[in-house]
């Protein structure tokens, strides 16, 4: 089928045109009028109310034929379709790392859902109003370069991880007649739950920002916390229960557990 790209830019494209050009006519059609009726020449300001009449009615005829066209291309077909190649193509010209597939996508840090029988796409789940897929995809990168451009703290973010961890671990050992075991391995997941127990703040800080911030941590190449125990990110078996997070060569790496350890050491 043709792409929503080649319907919107060929297929309307001399209707749009028409239309712009005729936009900039009634405009200084208007600067006109309004220069002859502030100067009283009233011969002028009628012929010009002729010429903008015609500008008008022509752009009332290309609406009609845009408005008659637009809703013949069959949106849902095409996100069904051609759109899984085209946002991948779109994405990887951006450097925006891409998993999952039709029609849910992980645009890395953002959670991406087509719903074709809608005609809507979501971004974490919600509604965006760009269908095009260079668009969708310049979108996400703005927003990941926005994210990047937000405050953060990694030291802070580590004690943060590690007094979840301290409690996690306590709350493992309660009751138990014996001393608490330290630098046990704890689970990604069990730690994000523990930051986030009720349902509106895992809304306001899903699971994916949760890597994000992982993300900038492991960028930033700081893993000590402020009393210099260190982090360490270990991998996980169950794919369900880990967290892609990117390096700073964008290759993927994937956690499921983490531990600190005393004095900083490995």
């Amino acid at each position: 089928m043709v792409k929503l790209d080649d319907f919107l830019d060929r297929e309307l494209g001399d209707e749009r045109k028409d239309l712009m050009e005729k936009k900039r006519q009634a405009s200084t059609h208007i600067s006109k009028l309004e220069k002859s009726l502030r100067e009283g020449d009233l011969e002028q300001a009628e012929r010009t109310l002729g010429w903008l009449e015609t500008a008008v009615a022509k752009q009332l005829e290309n609406l009609a034929r845009l408005k008659e066209k637009l809703p013949t291309y069959d949106v849902t077909a095409y996100l069904a379709g051609e759109f899984d190649a085209d946002f991948l193509a779109a994405c990887r010209g951006l450097e925006l790392q891409v998993t999952g597939t039709f029609p849910a996508y992980e645009v890395f840090p953002f959670h991406v859902r087509v719903y074709p029988e809608r005609r809507t796409i979501e971004v974490n789940e919600r509604v965006v109003r760009c269908l095009r897929p260079k668009v969708l995809a310049a979108y996400l990168k703005a927003q990941k370069n926005n994210l990047y451009k937000e405050a953060f703290n990694p030291t802070r973010f580590l004690d943060i991880l590690a007094n979840a961890y301290d409690t996690i671990l306590a709350v493992q050992n309660m009751g138990r007649d014996v001393r608490i075991q330290k630098d046990l391995d704890v689970s990604l997941v069990t730690v994000y739950e523990r930051l986030t127990p009720l349902p509106a703040q895992r809304r306001q800080y899903p699971r994916n920002m949760f890597a994000f911030d992982l993300h900038r941590l492991y960028v930033a190449g700081v893993f000590n916390t402020s009393d210099n125990r260190r982090l360490v990110l270990g991998d996980t078996r169950a794919r369900g229960r880990s967290f892609v997070i990117y390096d700073t060569h964008g290759r993927e790496q994937r956690f499921g557990s983490l531990r600190f350890t005393s004095g900083g050491e490995l």
